[in-house]
Parts: structure tokens; sequence; C-alpha cells
């Protein structure tokens, strides 16, 4: 895909973030997300922010880490050698809810197309939407957070389906693992995490919509119990900072 699509005028006018587009778009991102043509990863704050101060030589990335502290969360699904990009485009296409979102932009060139969706409110961007389709590559990016809109340009540079997937790896290797069971739970979970001369720190759950529900200082022990059982039933991400800054990130179901 051509970079320069995502750098004409009025996309610079146009990208951040939120995901609140209701269960089909979900269950389109949980579908393909485990495909291996895919690339995925849902990112926060936490974890952009790490990911972003290790070893960033490109001018992209300088911009993204200037801007970062106005983030909130994203959702990336990324595929750049598949044979039915156009078909997955037209496909989210008509799930996105028309009287939520606002259509910013729509570009084709050549064969690729380029849509942005957003929510505002006086001028901030608090959902965006990205959808690219071409014959061979598909990008999904879905943003949280409250954005100026004057920022937007800084990050467009990064939205095709290379830099998306630049990210995602990027990310994948700054992040910690952590073991959270069972899964799906009632809401009682163990936590289990030790790296020699690190300890948890303090534990994040993010719901779907990228909003944050829960916020839990921990003991910095490498065994610890979690309490969620105010939760409703649902998909949450759980994240867990550690007291040397890394940051690791799990889906859980929690169960009624």
């Amino acid at each position: 895909m051509k970079k320069t699509i995502l750098l004409l005028p009025a996309l610079l006018l146009a990208c951040m973030l939120h995901a609140q587009t209701g269960n089909a778009l979900n269950s389109f991102v949980d579908r393909h997300k485990t495909d291996p043509a895919f690339t995925f990863a849902f990112i926060s704050k936490d974890l952009l922010n790490v990911t972003l101060k290790t070893d960033v030589q490109d001018e992209d990335w300088k911009k993204a880490q200037r801007i970062i502290k106005d983030l909130g969360s994203l959702r990336i699904l990324a595929a750049d050698h598949i044979k039915n990009g156009v078909a997955l485009y037209k496909e989210v296409y008509d799930m996105i809810p028309a009287d939520e979102f606002s259509e910013l932009l729509a570009v084709r060139d050549d064969q690729t197309s380029v849509r942005i969706w957003i929510k505002d409110d006086e001028n901030i961007v608090t959902d965006l939407i990205l959808l690219v389709g071409a014959p061979e590559e598909f990008v999904l990016i879905q943003f949280s957070g409250n954005i100026d809109l004057s920022n937007i340009a800084s990050l467009a540079s990064i939205f095709d389906s290379e830099g998306a997937k630049n990210l995602v790896e990027r990310s994948n290797q700054t992040k910690v693992d952590f073991i959270i069971s069972p899964n799906p739970s009632l809401g009682e979970l163990t936590l289990k995490y030790y790296a020699e001369g690190d300890a948890p720190a303090s534990l994040t759950v993010i719901d779907q919509k990228g909003q944050q529900v829960a916020d839990l200082q921990l003991s910095g022990q490498p065994q610890e119990q979690i309490h969620l059982t105010q939760l409703t039933a649902g998909l949450y991400w759980v994240q867990l900072k550690t007291k040397q800054g890394k940051v690791g990130i799990q889906q859980v179901q929690i169960i009624r």
C-alpha cells in the first residue's frame, strides 16, 4: 500500500481514537486475530510508552513518542499478504454504526481504499476507527482516548499495514509475560509473575471499549489473589505493570 495515501492533507486532520462499535466488530476481530495471516494486538497507553522508549530511531516513532501522553489504548488487526483484503474491508464497512460515528475521510488510490470514522467533542477526538482495504492488504485500527485534532498528523505516517505490524511486533518484544488463572473466571483470579530483580506493582483492568474499570495496587509477591467479582460478565484486558516499569497484557473472560 502506498504510504502517501495516509499523508493526504485531509487525513492529516483526522486520526484518533476509541472502539465503541458493538458486538459485530468485536466478533470480527476475535474471529481473525488468531489467524496466522493476521497480526493482532491490544496496546495500552503504558505498553505503548514502553514500546516507544526502546530503540526508537525512525522519525515516525519519535513523533509518536512526543504525543503518546494523550493516548488511551488501541487495537490493531493487520495483514499484508492475503487474497481477500477488499472483501474484508467491505465486511467491516457494513459494521460501522452510522448513528454513533461520523465518516471523516474516504480516499481511494489505485486499488487501495482508506476510510476514517470518528466521534468528537469540541474538537477533541474521543473515538476513531481507521479502515484500509486492498486486494492483498487489510488494516483495522481502533483507538481509545482524548486526542486534539492538531496532534493527529504526527501519527498518520505509521498507519499502513507495514507500520501497524511494526508497532505490534515491537510491543510484543517489550511486554512481559505473566499467568492469570482460571480463565474464564467468576472474578476470583490468581496472578503469578516472577522475574529476578523485579516484582508486580499494579494491575489495571480495561474493558472492550478501552475504558479502565479497575486499578489495583499489588503486594509485590510472585503470586497474589485478585478479586474482580464486581465486574459484569464479558471480556476484559488485564494489564500488569512491574516495579521496573515493564508492562504485560492478557485477555480474561468474566462469567456469571
